[in-house]
């Protein structure tokens, strides 16, 4: 049987329980501990990371601090990951993250090491300011019955906004305020639901520019051909280019997310029969149900409670 561990986004710290459901763990708290001394060493910065998660959740997701939430989501998927492979035995035939979830995903197949996945990350984002100015991310949601079409698409395009199709009814949208407004109105005559994501415009042409400001930097990055089979959300293919790995990295913030086409071709052309989702969140879980394949998907938490530890 096929496995394939998947690895959500930003958002996989909203709940406090999904928080606190990994952190006992000895792996993820190892890595969080390298991450402190990695903050400390490199950008004389101390941090806890249990009081961090303490935190209330809009103080972890403001754009202050949006850096140390992606390197603690790093911290526990990456753990979580290796303790999933330990206790089973075996590594997965896949990995594939979503958004955020490729920084973890990377780490574990062995495509990026923890450090400089940790340094680069907080690197980057700091040289990145201003980028909430600009515009934020949506979540569009179609009703039960219903998926986006053909038209709909292309009116989105005439839009200048930039859409992430995460299944056949619900859309990650990025854009400028301006533009977002004029899909809220349509949200409202269309009978969709409209949340928000993000206070900057992720997965969109309107971060390329502080993309580029940075990009002389980026060659300094380091990656290497993965261990473990990784297959993107961005593109829907393999990779196993390091040089592909780094350009992702670098456009990743800039691109649309195929998540609902990535998944049916990995159940489709990879034979994958079961996806275990590392979390710590349930969010992807949630997508899966809505994407047209018939596969299992499991949580990681209840993987390592049918196997006692």
């Amino acid at each position: 049987m096929a496995v394939a561990y998947i690895f959500p986004g930003l958002n996989a710290l909203i709940r406090k329980s999904d928080r606190n459901r990994f952190s006992h763990l000895p792996e993820v708290q190892n890595y969080f501990l390298k991450a402190e001394e990695i903050i400390a060493a490199r950008f004389e910065k101390k941090i806890s990371f249990k009081e961090f998660l303490e935190l209330p959740t809009e103080e972890i997701y403001s754009i202050k601090n949006i850096s140390l939430a992606a390197v603690a989501i790093c911290c526990i998927q990456t753990g979580v990951a290796e303790r999933l492979r330990d206790k089973l035995g075996q590594s997965p035939d896949w990995v594939m993250g979503c958004s955020l979830g490729d920084l973890a995903r990377a780490v574990f197949a062995g495509a990026y090491s923890f450090e400089d996945a940790i340094f680069n990350h907080i690197w980057f984002t700091q040289r990145i300011d201003g980028i909430d100015q600009i515009g934020r991310n949506i979540g569009v949601l179609a009703p039960k019955s219903e998926k986006f079409e053909e038209q709909d698409y292309a009116w989105f395009a005439e839009t200048q906004v930039d859409v992430s199709c995460l299944t056949p009814r619900f859309l990650n949208v990025g854009g400028r305020y301006e533009d977002l407004k004029k899909v809220e109105e349509r949200a409202r005559e269309k009978g969709w639901n409209t949340m928000n994501i993000l206070d900057y415009p992720a997965h969109s042409r309107y971060i390329l520019p502080y993309v580029l400001a940075v990009e002389s930097d980026f060659t300094h990055v380091r990656t290497y051909s993965p261990q473990i089979r990784i297959f993107s959300s961005l593109s829907a293919q393999e990779l196993t280019d390091p040089k592909i790995i780094k350009e992702e990295f670098l456009l990743s913030i800039t691109r649309t997310i195929h998540w609902s086409e990535a998944v049916q071709r990995l159940v489709q052309e990879k034979g994958i029969c079961k996806f275990i989702n590392v979390g710590p969140c349930r969010s992807l879980s949630g997508l899966m149900r809505d994407i047209p394949v018939n596969v299992e998907t499991i949580e990681a938490f209840e993987v390592l409670e049918q196997i006692h530890v």
